[in-house]
C-alpha cells in the first residue's frame, strides 16, 4: 500500500471538512465521504407537475381542468446528495468515484449523469491533481444556476405529481426558515424584530411583528370594523388592487390563523363579515318567524362552518350590491320570482317559506301577493316610520345614518360614502366641505348645525328626500287643521291629510317595509371633526330591512285591490 497516497487522500477530505463542517467521512472507510449541497437558485425555477404516462387521461375523453398540468415558482428545491469515493491511486492516476442523487428523485438522470461526468474533465483540467473542492464548488455554482434547466425551455421542469406535495411543502418550510433569521423594522411599533417574531403577509409581502398584528385585528373585530382587517400598509398595491373596492381587500380568514388570532376572533370575524354581505345584497330575505329571524339558506353566501378550509374569500370577498330579486315587499308592478325560486328554507331553523308573501310554503300552484303597509303590525309602522323621519339616507347604499354629534359631513359606515346629512349629497372625499362653503347650495355655512346630534330633528330643517318628506307631512297636517277649524273633517281625517298620512303608512318609494316581525333597525351613526378626523360610533343594525326614498319620489302606487293579478307575469 502506499503511505504516501493514502496520506495525500486523506489530507485533501481533512482539508474539506474544514471548509465544509457538513462533510461527513464514513468512520469504517476514510476516503469515502458524503455532503448535502443545498439546492437555491438565483432565479427561482418554474416547475410545473404532471401526472404520468400511466395516470394520464386518454386523449378521447374531454379535458379536466383538474388533470392540466400546474406550474409553481419554487425557490429552493431537496439538496443534492454527493457522495465521493477517492480510489488507490488518486489523484496520479485516478479521478474521484462520485454518486449524485436526490430525495425525492426531482432532478432528471440526464442531469446527474452530465454532472457526474463533469467529474473526469475536471480531473483532466487540473493535471490529474487533487480536485474535489473544485467538484463540489461547480457543483454549488450549477445549483444556483438552476443546472441550466430552462436555458431553452418555456418550462424549466417537469416532474411527477406525486411530488408536488413534498416538493412544495420543502420550498415553503425553507422559505420560513430563512425569514425566521432575518430582522424586520415593524411599521406599527417602529421597532427591529426577528422574523420569528414578525408575520408577512402572502398577497404583497409586508412584515409587521405578531404582537402588534393582534392587538390591532383584535380590537377592530371587537368593535365591528372588518374593513380595517387587511395589510396596515396605507398604499399597499395588492391589497387595494380588487376592482370594484372602496377601502381595499380584507384578509381571509386562514390567514388570520397562521398570525395568529384566537379561533373565536376569527369566528366573529367571518360572522361580521357574510352579516355586512348579506345585508348588502338586496336579493336576501329572511325567516319571518319573530324568535328566529334569521336568513334564508344561500349559495351565494354559504354559513361558514369550518374555518380552516377558509383560505381565502373568493367570491364571497366580492360586496358589490346586486340588484334586488323580487320578495315580500316588490310593489305589483314589479315582477315577482318565478315558481321554482319561492320556496326559502331559513338556515337556522330549518323553517320553509314563502319569499313573496311570507306564509308557510304553499307549494307551486297556489297564487300570492306581496304584503301591504295595511298588514304591517303597530310596532312595526312605529319603528318604520321614525327611520323614515329621523334618519338621512345614505346617496350610494341608501343605509338610514343617524347623527350623535359633530359636524354635517359624514361618511357611512357600510359603504365609506362622504355625503351631507342634511341634503344627502354625495361629497368629494379630497375636499368634503367644500359643499358647505357654496353659496348656492341649501346648506350653505350649515356645517355645524346639529352640532349636538340629532334628536328628532329639533326644527332645523332639511332638503333632499328627507327635507321633501317632512314638507310634505307639514302639509298634510296643516290641511286637516283647517278642514277641522272649518268645520270639516276633525282628528286628521281631511283628504290631504289622509294623503300625508300615507306616505307614512304606505310604501314610499326605495324605502321597503320589513318582513313580519323584523323591525329592529339600528341607525349608523357617525362623528366628524372638523380636523377631518373621523370616530364612527355605530350601533349596528340587526338586519336593515329599508331602502330609503330617493330625492324627489315621494308616491309610490299601491298594488291594485284586483285579484287578478299574475305575479308571473
Amino acid at each position: 500500500m502506499d503511505d504516501r497516497g493514502d496520506d495525500e487522500r486523506a489530507e485533501e477530505l481533512s482539508s474539506i471538512s474544514a471548509i465544509f463542517p457538513e462533510l461527513a467521512v464514513d468512520p469504517l472507510n476514510p476516503f469515502l465521504a458524503s455532503i448535502d449541497l443545498p439546492v437555491a437558485p438565483t432565479i427561482p425555477l418554474p416547475v410545473t407537475f404532471s401526472a404520468t404516462e400511466a395516470g394520464a387521461v386518454p386523449t378521447s375523453q374531454p379535458r379536466n381542468p383538474q388533470n392540466e398540468p400546474r406550474e409553481f415558482v419554487l425557490s429552493y428545491l431537496p439538496p443534492l446528495h454527493l457522495k465521493v469515493a477517492l480510489p488507490e491511486g488518486y489523484p496520479a492516476s485516478k479521478p474521484p468515484e462520485v454518486t449524485l442523487s436526490t430525495d425525492p428523485p426531482w432532478l432528471p438522470w440526464a442531469v446527474i449523469n452530465r454532472l457526474q461526468k463533469e467529474v473526469e474533465v475536471l480531473w483532466e483540467e487540473y493535471g490529474h491533481g487533487q480536485m474535489v473542492y473544485a467538484y463540489i464548488d461547480f457543483l454549488q455554482q450549477s445549483a444556483e444556476g438552476g443546472f441550466n434547466l430552462g436555458a431553452h425551455n418555456s418550462v424549466a421542469l417537469k416532474i411527477d405529481q406525486e411530488m408536488r406535495a413534498e416538493l412544495v411543502d420543502y420550498d415553503e418550510h425553507a422559505k420560513l426558515e430563512k425569514f425566521e433569521k432575518e430582522t424586520f423594522d415593524c411599521g406599527i411599533c417602529l421597532e427591529p424584530k426577528k422574523g420569528s417574531s414578525c408575520y408577512k403577509f402572502s398577497s404583497c409581502g409586508h412584515v409587521f411583528c405578531r404582537a402588534c398584528l393582534q392587538d390591532f385585528y383584535n380590537n377592530a373585530i371587537t368593535d365591528g370594523d372588518v374593513e380595517s382587517v387587511k395589510c396596515l400598509v396605507p398604499d399597499c398595491e395588492k391589497q387595494n388592487k380588487k376592482r370594484g373596492k372602496k377601502s381595499g381587500r380584507t384578509l381571509p380568514p386562514g390567514e388570520l390563523l397562521l398570525i395568529p388570532l384566537e379561533r373565536s376572533a376569527v369566528q366573529r370575524y367571518v360572522d361580521l363579515k357574510r352579516k355586512k354581505q348579506l345585508e348588502s345584497d338586496k336579493s336576501t330575505i329572511y325567516c319571518p318567524r319573530q324568535w328566529c329571524q334569521s336568513p334564508a339558506r344561500t349559495k351565494k353566501y354559504p354559513k361558514v362552518t369550518d374555518l380552516s378550509r377558509m383560505d381565502s374569500w373568493e367570491a364571497s370577498d366580492t360586496e358589490t350590491i346586486s340588484e334586488p330579486v323580487a320578495g315580500p315587499t316588490d310593489l305589483a308592478s314589479a315582477k315577482a320570482p318565478a315558481v321554482r325560486e319561492r320556496l326559502a328554507i331559513c338556515e337556522d331553523c330549518n323553517y320553509a317559506f314563502c319569499r313573496v308573501c311570507l306564509s308557510g310554503w304553499h307549494g307551486e300552484f297556489v297564487r300570492c301577493w306581496p304584503r301591504t303597509a295595511a298588514e304591517l303590525s303597530e310596532e312595526e309602522q312605529k319603528s318604520y316610520d321614525f327611520i323614515r323621519l329621523n334618519t338621512s339616507p345614505c346617496p350610494y347604499c341608501s343605509s338610514p345614518i343617524q347623527k350623535t354629534l359633530g359636524c354635517n359631513h359624514m361618511r357611512c359606515y357600510q359603504c365609506g360614502t362622504h355625503f351631507c346629512y342634511l341634503c344627502s349629497s354625495w361629497l368629494d372625499p379630497e375636499n368634503p366641505y367644500a359643499h358647505f362653503n357654496q353659496p348656492d347650495t341649501p346648506c350653505y355655512q350649515r356645517l355645524w348645525v346639529l352640532e349636538e346630534g340629532d334628536d328628532g330633528a329639533g326644527g332645523v330643517r332639511f332638503d333632499g328626500p328627507r327635507g321633501a318628506e317632512a314638507l310634505a307631512i307639514a302639509a298634510a297636517q296643516d290641511e286637516d287643521a283647517n278642514m277641522a277649524r272649518d268645520g270639516g273633517a276633525a282628528n286628521g281625517q281631511g283628504q290631504a291629510g289622509q294623503i300625508g298620512r300615507r306616505q307614512l303608512e304606505d310604501n314610499p318609494p326605495n324605502l321597503v317595509p320589513p318582513a313580519a316581525g323584523d323591525i329592529a333597525v339600528g341607525v349608523a351613526q357617525l362623528q366628524v371633526h372638523d380636523d377631518g378626523e373621523e370616530e364612527d360610533e355605530i350601533q349596528h343594525p340587526q338586519r336593515p330591512r329599508f331602502q330609503p326614498r330617493q330625492a324627489g319620489q315621494l308616491h309610490r302606487p299601491r298594488r291594485p285591490a284586483n285579484p287578478s293579478y299574475d305575479p308571473d307575469r
